[in-house]
């Protein structure tokens, strides 16, 4: 085009213009000059129409307005000349671009013969489509502007893939959809035509809304865990529809709330925003608000119309019509859980007299299970994952669990199913029900005498001591208070509740003397309810603390709602127990638990049915205890290791405790007193001593186990770097501070520092995502560094939702996110490998080092050994140190004052050689120079040939392959996917060039290498590092794979790159990871084959994104566009030419070519 408009004519007024003729035009709109057809000419003469038969040809100086519709991008410009009558624009033309100027010959120019053979073999780029079958919602009133702010909302300039039907009257019918490479924010509907039809911006000319076979694909969740049939599970319903359609949880489920937080806390922030769904499908998952503003996890089961989905909310059971603006599409780690609500019927039962169930009986139904813990038996699964129940009433007084099905036809609401056998309930539940561990100590509290009530025997937990009882949670203050119920003491709670009522309930206050640890009754304001408490302090003259010891509730009350416990109200032991978690301790190097432990722990077992094993045979006060419960698969938990592993609690080892009388925690038997007032004495003397422990505990437990650690630092919670005790060291310079301080690590400490962060990585691995935690400046954590390992860090300061964390070994400091911490302190008693260091007497010029000095002490020492001559230790012991530091024998003082960094005011040496003769013993064993073990047998690396060559099937042959790995979007490792191929292919004799003889085998290479590697250790270390030597290295994952050298990286220590010949990637290992590779696994060929792609090349035009830093041509977008083509695709491949490299073209399904998403993406373009 810009040849042609070089070389043709502006129009000149007199020049003829008709309507239909070529004509090029400068478009304001595309910025261009573009080809044209001029579609509408209005002379000035008339009334801004042209009527029907009037002349199509008029002169350039006769017009007031022409349209002119490009052709290579299918939009219409209208030109309007100033001044020239009242012209003005129509409404037909409305719609289009218009620019008003005083001469067409400015942006008009006549199409010529030159111009007409140059450009006769370039067709109309813009072409015409339409969607297929779907016509304006409205037919009388044509399309709306609405449906075209909507459409181009959706698919303007974005990639789009566009399914072509057929043709018709040279206009394509398409349907324009979501390109399978874009993400999830992407804007793109699935289908744009069920887009508008859903908007109600169009509607489908015939009745069924989808005319075509095409399928869309919907994420959908993971249907319910259900438990077996013939099994009893604890339950709770949480949604009601009648009797025989409702839904229930699994109970006991930790994770479950942490779920439903975390798609809270997500959604409801600014990230939720570019999630929204333009066209809902039927069964999509989804995430929906319900009515009290909270986002739950859902899917669409209707699409009833005026923009409405109605949506079930899979957790809980219960359906919603809402607006699609309160709909967001599901991430995948949301997506993954499966649906925790279940669909059940009663068994046994239907209506009574009636084909539907009455409103008294849904009632009644509600009134016994909503929202409420039951006991389920499982009759029998039916279809569509249906379970067939029958409900228990688990906390109904007395011993026999009652049938709420029984109970629904005995009161007359439901009715027993026609050759149902009604069975004795008590002999059908027998075995649930016999006396269990909890019963039996239920019938000892219940029968204590006294003088025992407080202080239960020691007898009665030895019985129990290492032995599983099921309880329930009723209070969560920390993980070492925690008080727990026995399953079937509701009916003594009850009972007891009874007696207090008619005890208390119109009684009237007295003045009483209250004084700690007195027993009281005491009325809850809030549930207008009568307990047994214990007063714990006196917070003013009319307020007191109080335990309620039966529930395990601490609060605060007026005297007024104080009453003085009767003494036959003492009679009965107490119905709640304090536990405590044994074998952890809290994070963050305190002895106090984080308000978030305490808080998630309270979430998760509050209210629970758990189970509890002693930890301890001789009864301590709070009970030492482990806590089990069940999550959504009906896997059992360990309540110490989840906090553990979400990183709120550190592992402690448990130590025996001391049976000296000044222990802080005492045997709970109490030696009673005699006298005339025995009971009343016997009461208080058990009451105090079990508050006087618990507070012992509290005071002393936590300190004496770390008080020594706290004593030797003065700041931090780790201890200070351990300067070694000598003149001078060796060292590695690991970091240099953005103020000059020089971090080094003693030589002879490094191995310690390596043994260390193993074990740190290993113990890390199952770590959660963790609660909302306050940083705060100083505390020590676990830092997860960008190499994707864990250190022990520090806290330095807190930027908003970043934290600069200081590493504590190494010395760097660095910001990073909130994510990448966890609260831990990390091998506390190991002290700070890093010691940070200053020159002694160097004096910076400008009194701090500047930026170029810095960037200068980086280069010359990072990772560099370094002699270190101590001259003044530091005030304290996290100070730094003052040395003379030497790089090979130079001083670094008079290195940097001789280029004017700073000045130096000592006489020091300027070179200093190693001490020699001070170690004569040493010098001799590790200086001298030995051979004779490099000569001995096992020291001899074998001569292997070069691995074998996979080759690729003959060009124009399509053949299925697997990708191994990637370098760039056009250079990649490829395997032949298919055994024949490989087979047909890559076929040796016994025999290769080199002479080696192959045994034949009949395993594969998998089978060979899982056999290798059970005794990997007995293969010899490679001794021989020369290029291309085969040799098996040690992965990452912690198995061996065939490799091969490709260069010595670093000499101290020594490292190796190698490349894994069966996968194409490449790693830098040290040479303790290296074995001497076993000449039976060179007979087969190596797998991964080097291919280059054909088709496309780099675009020329994409410098404002972000490069691969070893392969710039390309961008970082197009690797990960690459990256999404081919993942989890059927791939095939055909060869275009195998020397000097092998070039292929890679294929999906056999005939669309991978690289076209990046050229219609914009990120790579065709090369021919």
């Amino acid at each position: 085009m810009k040849q042609v408009c070089n070389r043709s004519l502006h129009l000149d007024p007199s020049d003829i213009l008709e309507l239909g003729a070529r004509i090029f035009v400068n478009s304001i709109k595309n910025r261009m000059w573009c080809r044209g057809i001029i579609t509408e000419i209005i002379p000035s003469k008339t009334k801004n129409i042209r009527k029907p038969c009037s002349p199509t040809k008029f002169s350039v100086c006769e017009i007031s307005l022409i349209q002119i519709f490009m052709v290579d991008f299918g939009n219409s410009e209208v030109l309007i000349i100033t001044g020239v009558g009242d012209t003005h624009e129509g409404p037909e033309h409305d719609g289009e671009q218009h620019i008003t100027l005083s001469d067409f010959c400015l942006l008009l120019m006549k199409s010529e013969p030159y111009s007409e053979e140059l450009l006769k073999d370039i067709p109309h780029l813009a072409h015409l489509c339409s969607l297929k079958d779907i016509v304006p919602y409205n037919s009388t009133e044509g399309w709306e502007k609405e449906a075209k702010v909507e459409f181009l909302k959706m698919v303007n300039k974005k990639a789009v893939l566009m399914k072509v039907f057929g043709e018709e009257d040279d206009v394509l019918i398409v349907d324009l959809q979501k390109p399978p490479t874009n993400k999830i924010s992407s804007d793109m509907p699935v289908s744009l035509r069920d887009a508008l039809v859903f908007m109600e911006l169009a509607r489908f000319r015939s009745q069924s809304p989808r005319s075509h076979s095409e399928k869309n694909t919907t994420l959908c969740y993971h249907p319910p865990i259900l438990p077996e049939e013939m099994t009893e599970v604890s339950v709770m319903v949480c949604h009601i529809n009648s009797p025989t359609d409702f839904y229930l949880q699994l109970m006991e489920n930790l994770d479950f709330l942490s779920l439903l937080k975390t798609i809270e806390e997500f959604y409801k922030g600014e990230d939720g925003e570019n999630l929204e769904i333009l066209c809902p499908l039927q069964n999509q998952a989804c995430v929906a608000k319900f009515e009290d503003g909270i986002w739950y996890r859902a899917k669409v089961i209707g699409l009833p119309g005026h923009r409405e989905v109605e949506v079930k909310y899979v957790d809980f059971g219960n359906t919603a019509k809402i607006t699609l603006k309160d709909m967001r599409k599901i991430k995948d780690e949301f997506l993954e859980p499966p649906e925790k609500a279940i669909k059940c019927k009663l068994a046994y039962v239907e209506p009574s007299k009636k084909s539907q169930w009455s409103k008294k009986a849904k009632e009644k139904f509600e009134e016994k299970t909503q929202d409420k813990f039951v006991t389920c038996s499982v009759i029998k699964i039916l279809e569509n994952n249906v379970l067939l129940v029958e409900l228990f009433d688990s906390r109904a007084p007395g011993k026999s669990a009652v049938s709420i099905n029984d109970q629904l036809v005995k009161e007359g609401l439901a009715s027993y199913e026609a050759g149902y056998t009604l069975k004795d309930n008590s002999k059908k539940h027998l075995e649930v029900w016999d006396p269990s561990p909890e019963e039996i100590i239920t019938s000892e509290i219940n029968n204590l005498s006294p003088l025992s009530v407080k202080s239960l025997p020691n007898e009665n937990f030895q019985s129990l001591y290492n032995k599983e009882l099921p309880v329930n949670i009723c209070n969560v203050i920390s993980p070492e208070k925690i008080y727990v119920q026995w399953l079937l003491t509701e009916n003594l709670l009850n009972s007891l509740e009874e007696k207090m009522v008619a005890a208390y309930e119109h009684s009237e206050w007295k003045p009483v003397k209250w004084e700690c640890d007195m027993h009281c009754a005491v009325k809850v304001p809030a549930k207008n309810q009568w307990r047994r408490g214990q007063i714990l302090r006196m917070v003013t003259d009319k307020l007191v603390e109080v335990l309620l010891y039966d529930v395990g509730v601490e609060l605060v009350v007026n005297i007024h709602c104080l009453r003085e416990l009767q003494e036959n109200l003492k009679t009965m032991g107490r119905l709640s127990l304090e536990c405590s978690l044994v074998d952890i301790r809290p994070t963050g190097g305190s002895d106090k638990w984080t308000a978030t432990a305490c808080d998630c722990l309270s979430l998760h077992l509050t209210g629970a049915i758990a189970t509890i094993i002693l930890q301890e045979s001789n009864t301590t006060w709070p009970l030492p205890v482990k806590i089990f419960c069940r999550d959504e698969k009906g896997e059992r938990v360990d309540v110490s290791k989840y906090l553990i592993k979400k990183g709120l609690a550190l592992r402690e080892r448990r130590v025996s405790k001391s049976s000296n009388s000044h222990s802080p925690e005492k045997s709970l038997e109490i030696p009673l007193e005699q006298g005339d007032s025995v009971v009343t004495k016997c009461f208080k003397i058990n009451f105090d001593t079990n508050k006087k422990i618990a507070d012992k505990v509290n005071e002393h437990k936590v300190p004496d186990s770390k008080g020594k650690k706290s004593e030797s630092r003065s700041t931090g919670c780790y201890r200070p770097p351990a300067v070694p005790n000598t003149s001078s060291f060796e060292a590695i310079v690991t970091c240099i501070g953005d103020d000059g301080t020089i971090f080094v690590v003693p030589k002879l400490s490094e191995f310690e520092l390596i043994k260390m962060m193993d074990e740190i990585q290993s113990n890390l691995k199952c770590l959660g995502l963790l609660e909302p935690y306050s940083w705060k400046k100083g505390e020590p954590c676990a830092v997860r560094g960008s190499d994707t390992l864990w250190y022990r860090g520090k806290v330095m300061e807190v930027v908003g939702g970043t934290i600069r964390v200081q590493y504590l070994d190494h010395g760097f400091t660095e910001k990073i996110p909130q994510c990448h911490l966890y609260p831990i302190l990390l091998y506390p008693d190991t002290p700070q490998f890093c010691i940070p260091c200053q020159l002694y007497q160097t004096l910076p010029v400008g009194n701090t080092w500047q930026p170029d000095a810095i960037e200068l002490l980086q280069e010359l020492l990072s990772k560099r050994e370094v002699d270190i001559h101590i001259m003044e230790l530091p005030n304290n012991s996290w100070g730094k140190l003052s040395v003379h530091l030497y790089f090979d024998g130079m001083s670094l003082s008079h290195f940097m004052a001789h280029h004017k960094y700073c000045i130096f005011e000592h006489t020091e040496e300027i070179f200093k050689e190693k001490p020699r003769g001070q170690n004569k013993k040493y010098e001799d064993e590790n200086w001298k120079i030995r051979f004779e073990d490099l000569l001995l047998p096992e020291m001899e690396a074998p001569v292997l040939p070069p691995y074998l060559s996979s080759l690729l099937p003959p060009p124009e042959e399509l053949f299925a392959v697997q990708v191994k790995h990637i370098v760039s979007p056009d250079e990649m490792y490829i395997c032949l996917d298919s055994e024949d191929s490989y087979t047909q292919f890559n076929h040796h004799g016994d025999t290769d060039d080199s002479g080696v003889s192959w045994e034949s085998e009949s395993e594969n290479l998998e089978e060979a290498l899982q056999r290798f590697n059970k005794n990997v250790e007995t293969f010899p270390p490679l001794t021989d590092f020369s290029s291309e030597m085969p040799c098996l290295a040690e992965y990452a994952d912690g198995l061996w794979y065939r490799a091969k050298i490709i260069s010595i990286k670093e000499f101290n220590p020594l490292s190796v790159l190698v490349l894994f010949v069966d996968y194409g990637c490449t790693e830098k290992l040290t040479i303790n990871r290296l074995r001497q590779i076993p000449v039976q696994l060179m007979q087969y060929p190596a797998q991964a084959i080097k291919v280059l792609l054909a088709g496309f090349k780099p675009p020329l035009s994409d410098s404002g994104k972000t490069r691969i830093p070893y392969c710039p041509k390309w961008s970082m977008e197009a690797l990960w566009t690459m990256i999404d083509c081919l993942q989890g695709k059927q791939l095939y491949a055909s060869s275009v030419a195998q020397a000097p490299e092998q070039i292929v073209t890679l294929y999906e399904d056999e005939q669309y070519p991978v690289h076209m998403s990046l050229v219609e993406m914009g990120l790579a373009d065709k090369d021919e």
